[in-house]
């Protein structure tokens, strides 16, 4: 487990520059939100996850949450079909704070092209540039 300043970024994961992360499953993803941006938006009250058996275009809107002082969204990582959601963060959004790496997951797709995970996503080095970037961002 890396630890970048204060936030966790598991080695083996791929991530957005939208503040979400992906694992490879076989020839699925779960996505989820880092620890970056649940530390980021406070505590999570509110998420809508996506339907099972939808089509997703990457870039469109996964999912979107608030906080009591945050709102937004999680974009589609890679284009691929919605297989599977974390259909209890609905009515109790915790995990998302609690465990964003593990019980606050938020879908699990099959995605069109495996390939466009390693050629679009971040990884190791390039992850951890982009969090210290956003970190200083952020700080001032």
């Amino acid at each position: 487990m890396a630890k970048v300043d204060k936030y966790e970024m598991p080695e083996d994961l791929y991530y957005t520059t939208d503040h979400a992360w992906v694992k490879i499953e076989g020839n699925q993803i779960k996505v989820g939100i880092t620890d970056f941006m649940q530390q980021l938006a406070g505590e999570i009250t509110f998420v809508r996850v996506p339907r099972v058996g939808k089509d997703m275009e990457a870039g469109k809107n996964l999912c979107s949450m608030q906080s009591g002082k945050w709102a937004g969204k999680i974009a589609v990582p890679v284009t691929g079909k919605i297989i599977d959601v974390n259909k209890d963060l609905a009515s109790a959004p915790k995990p998302l704070n609690d465990d964003p790496f593990g019980q606050g997951w938020i879908a699990v797709m099959e995605p069109a092209n495996m390939a466009d995970v390693e050629a679009n996503l971040l990884k190791g080095d390039k992850a951890i540039d982009f969090i210290k970037e956003e970190i200083a961002k952020h700080a001032q």
